[in-house]
């Protein structure tokens, strides 16, 4: 008799019906930000289709402001920080990648970031880490309230940015991934309805 299966397993079965021909660690970043891309995509299709406002403009406008190059790249700025080396090494490979296209509405530095941050989507949803991906995608709706909250917990506590010797998918990096300064201030344009963190 086979065992029954779990409610999770049921969904990874129809979530992961194609899994990877390799392991996420293995695929090229370019692979994981093209499986990434349509992750966060969806993600944020959601998240606009459940705010009031079902105007199909106004959806696509403001989806549009979570999922453009300059959006992702602030995103994944404010996120270095909190990033495990893991995913701090996805991030970089992500951003070193030579893809070949550059975007129309971003500058250079801003498309890699952005190729960067689908990377990391890709890699932890392919490595079905349902939680920290979620944990990345909310954050992502708020890169301002993200970067206070790095900067208040590495002021309370210098030594929590010296990564451990091992990896419990929570620790932090002090690596610099992102080649340039962060940004200060947060964007006039970023919508006032994101989640709270």
């Amino acid at each position: 008799m086979a065992p029954e299966m779990s409610l999770t397993d049921t969904l990874n079965a129809q979530l992961f019906r194609y899994p990877p021909s390799q392991k996420p660690e293995l695929l090229n970043p370019l692979v994981l930000a093209y499986v990434g891309d349509a992750v966060y995509e969806m993600f944020i299709r959601q998240y606009v289709i459940s705010m009031p406002s079902q105007r199909p403009n106004h959806l696509h406008r403001t989806a549009t402001r979570y999922v453009s190059a300059k959006a992702q790249s602030k995103a994944l700025q404010a996120l270095l920080p909190l990033l495990t080396e893991e995913e701090a090494d996805i991030v970089k490979r992500g951003r070193n990648a030579k893809s070949g296209s550059t975007a129309k509405n971003a500058d250079v530095l801003e498309y890699r970031h952005s190729t960067a941050f689908e990377s990391l989507v890709g890699y932890l949803y392919y490595k079905q880490a349902y939680e920290r991906l979620n944990y990345i995608m909310e954050a992502s709706l708020a890169p301002e309230k993200i970067t206070a909250l790095a900067a208040a917990e590495s002021e309370a506590d210098p030594a929590s940015n010296q990564p451990s010797g091992k990896d419990t998918g929570t620790g932090r990096v002090g690596a610099d991934v992102s080649g340039e300064p962060e940004a200060a201030g947060a964007d006039p344009e970023a919508p006032s309805d994101a989640h709270k963190l």
